[in-house]
């Protein structure tokens, strides 16, 4: 079950895995059950408490949490060669391994990094071959590229953040917040937003978009939009990018480390120790394949099979793959666009916050951001935040 087969742009490489798995093991079928990504969870929990769950499931990363409690999945203990395993990044394998169990294999690798317009950097007198690296460089250079005027019929901002009311707005906020030193997750491993980080976030949101230099209280569509139009000098976002940028701006804009667009890790406090967030989709076995060893087959030859990872690049155009032995191989290992994410991989993670109601959290601290944009005060809405947590843990 999941949405892979539904894109156009994946769908040939898809159904090539299908096809070559089930010619390499005569009398194993694939059944695909395709189901919209803000459908597959409430689909997946439908099924699963039906007693009809599918023995895989393609899912975002937050939901591995609230399957795993649940207590639907089947561990991969076993059931993945090391081969596989010690080809992929440590920090995900961390991720989706709960009290000792690993519960979900990454696949099509999201991670999400600094992508930077090189014209408005250089026109903002600014070295476009060297992007910022700490935080204090990238906040300087939103202001230098925020100062540039119109262009392109409309302001010009120096970061198109995501600040509508949405969950994702307080997820892809973290990484700001690593990047000035600071956590959400306490040495305890208590979940604490009372930081003084928090409240340096919180405090350059309401000056940067109160200034002009974001755009208020937009949302993903609207900030990839602003960015491919030519009219903000960064934006967040994972190897999909490129795809958007070239067509939303009809080609206008191109990808290319001497083009018009590139990537960089986010900046970090000393600019040598970046963390990324990722938002790679995963695979996960459910209690239904437990007896089921064709299932666990299947699952570690969507990553690791060469000419289907291979041809799923090639008619994609994405990180097909975790396994950094396959990503440095063939067309892929080529390819300079697929390599700079690559190369992000190991200092990203897909589950910062390993809460069930992690969701939840991210959205009370999304409304704490528009709260004090505002003008809310920023030590109640941090009292807000941490009363919220505090709820939802109990």
């Amino acid at each position: 079950m999941g949405w892979v087969g539904l894109f156009e742009f994946q769908q040939e490489g898809w159904e090539n895995i299908v096809a070559s798995f089930e010619e390499q093991n005569p009398g194993m079928t694939i059944n695909y059950i395709g189901t919209p990504n803000e459908q597959t969870l409430s689909q997946a929990v439908v099924a699963i408490n039906g007693g009809n769950a599918p023995d895989i499931i393609q899912v975002n990363p937050g939901w591995v949490s609230q399957l795993n409690g649940m207590g639907a999945l089947t561990g991969l203990g076993g059931k993945i060669s090391e081969e596989t395993l010690s080809n992929i990044p440590q920090s995900y394998l961390d991720a989706m391994t709960f009290n000792g169990d690993l519960v979900g294999l990454p696949w099509i690798p999201g991670p999400i990094v600094m992508v930077y317009n090189r014209t408005l950097l250089q026109e903002a007198g600014l070295d476009p071959d060297q992007p910022p690296r700490t935080w204090d460089e990238f906040t300087q250079a939103v202001d230098a590229i925020c100062g540039l005027g119109e262009r392109n019929g409309g302001q010009v901002y120096g970061v198109a953040l995501r600040s509508a009311q949405q969950p994702v707005t307080g997820l892809w906020a973290l990484p700001l917040i690593w990047a000035q030193g600071g956590d959400v997750i306490a040495a305890d491993g208590d979940i604490n937003f009372d930081t003084a980080e928090t409240r340096a976030l919180l405090e350059w949101y309401r000056d940067i978009i109160n200034r002009g230099c974001a755009p208020e209280f937009f949302d993903i569509q609207q900030s990839r939009n602003v960015f491919a139009q030519g009219r903000a000098g960064f934006i967040f976002e994972g190897p999909w990018v490129g795809g958007i940028v070239e067509n939303v701006s009809g080609g206008a804009l191109t990808m290319g480390a001497d083009a018009d667009v590139w990537v960089a890790n986010m900046p970090s406090a000393d600019g040598s120790s970046p963390r990324n967030l990722d938002n790679s989709n995963m695979l996960v076995l459910t209690k239904a394949s437990a007896d089921n060893p064709a299932a666990a087959a299947f699952m570690e030859f969507i990553v690791s099979d060469p000419e289907a990872v291979e041809f799923f690049y090639e008619t994609s155009d994405q990180l097909t793959t975790p396994r950094g032995d396959l990503l440095s191989a063939g067309s892929m290992g080529e390819d300079p666009y697929i390599q700079a994410f690559a190369e992000t991989l190991a200092n990203a993670n897909p589950l910062p916050i390993r809460d069930l109601q992690a969701t939840a959290m991210l959205e009370a601290f999304a409304l704490a951001i528009q709260s004090v944009v505002r003008g809310g005060d920023i030590e109640a809405e941090i009292a807000n935040v941490s009363r919220a947590v505090d709820r939802l843990r109990d």
